[in-house]
């Protein structure tokens, strides 16, 4: 099912961040959102997630369950790799199938032989690493991604989209992957929509044509489209 977002209203103590806003997600492709600071990407994952409510408008499409990851990894520092990943599946899997699916995902993102270590144990990707193992360890429709590769330097943050899109292909679901990087957007997402500042809503939304495996991430071939979003988006921080 395809998330609908149909005449949204939303605000903080009076100021408009959403006004009548709407689009359609389609099931399990990835959307790759962008736009400048305050513009209300990150409130519009929350709403979409259910973490926030619509003052006016509806959202559906959501009843699948919804996975997050978040800027930073938010793991519990006093449960191992494994229990992390298991926590939110235990409840529904029962302990023996939780850890199998746990193990599963670990493996999937490399690294296996880190199910009993601690996260302070951990680099920083590699936390991140399983911050994604346990959204996609979740037996949900929907991921919602609030920038977790910004705080990474490229190799990783390459490493991590690419481990992002086998754990996809494994099990495919609909992705919305908020960034403020449009190289990012075009290595990652099918489909690319910028937000202007609030509350103008879409000012840019376009699928991405160009195949995958011609996306590097210093690509000339996404070099065209790349160069228009940094201009709607250089336009934008000019009326700021």
């Amino acid at each position: 099912m395809s998330v609908s977002i149909r005449n949204l209203e939303f605000g903080f103590n009076g100021k408009p961040i959403f006004r009548d806003f709407g689009i359609d997600l389609a099931e399990k492709k990835i959307t790759a959102m962008l736009g400048p600071s305050g513009c209300g990407k990150t409130t519009l994952l929350r709403l979409i997630g259910g973490l926030l409510i619509p003052q006016a408008g509806t959202i559906t499409g959501t009843g699948g369950g919804v996975s997050f990851v978040f800027q930073e990894p938010r793991l519990l520092p006093w449960y191992t790799v494994l229990e992390n990943i298991m926590l939110p599946i235990e409840k529904s899997l029962g302990k023996a199938g939780a850890e199998k699916r746990a193990r599963r995902f670990l493996e999937i993102v490399s690294l296996a032989g880190k199910e009993k270590s601690y996260p302070n144990e951990l680099s920083g990707g590699q936390k991140q690493r399983v911050s994604v193992a346990r959204a996609f360890a979740y037996p949900s429709n929907l991921i919602l991604m609030d920038e977790p590769f910004q705080s990474l330097d490229i190799p990783l943050r390459i490493q991590l989209m690419d481990t992002t899109l086998s754990l996809l292909a494994e099990e495919p679901r609909t992705l919305i992957a908020v960034t403020h990087d449009p190289r990012e957007s075009l290595y990652l997402g099918e489909r690319i929509v910028v937000l202007g500042s609030a509350p103008r809503g879409i000012i840019f939304d376009e699928p991405i044509s160009i195949p995958r495996g011609e996306r590097a991430y210093h690509s000339p071939k996404t070099g065209e489209l790349e160069a228009r979003l940094i201009g709607v988006l250089s336009g934008e921080l000019l009326q700021q």
